[in-house]
């Protein structure tokens, strides 16, 4: 996996948009996310690798998946831990 990736909120909100205009329920980010991981899935399935690379990049992107996720949450709970942080609903 790369550990160099520049993921920041404005290319969040890109590629939201380009969702939008795809699906107007993107408005919504929990079908966002769904239109993202199935193009995730899609995206992998269209590589010529073997089934188990295959089965072990998805093990890979999950825990990836996992660490960007917490590591965003810390973030937005700040150092009181109370959610307030930068980017909380």
């Amino acid at each position: 996996m790369s550990e160099t990736l520049q993921l920041t909120g404005e290319l969040v909100q890109k590629l939201q948009e380009v969702l939008v205009a795809h699906d107007e329920r993107c408005h919504d980010p929990l079908v966002a996310v769904q239109y993202m991981a199935a193009v995730t899935g899609y995206l992998l399935a269209a590589q010529p690798v073997p089934e188990e690379k295959r089965a072990e990049f998805l093990d890979h992107l999950d825990a990836f998946m996992r660490q960007v996720h917490a590591d965003l949450r810390a973030q937005q709970a700040g150092p009181s831990g109370d959610g307030q942080g930068p980017g909380a609903p």
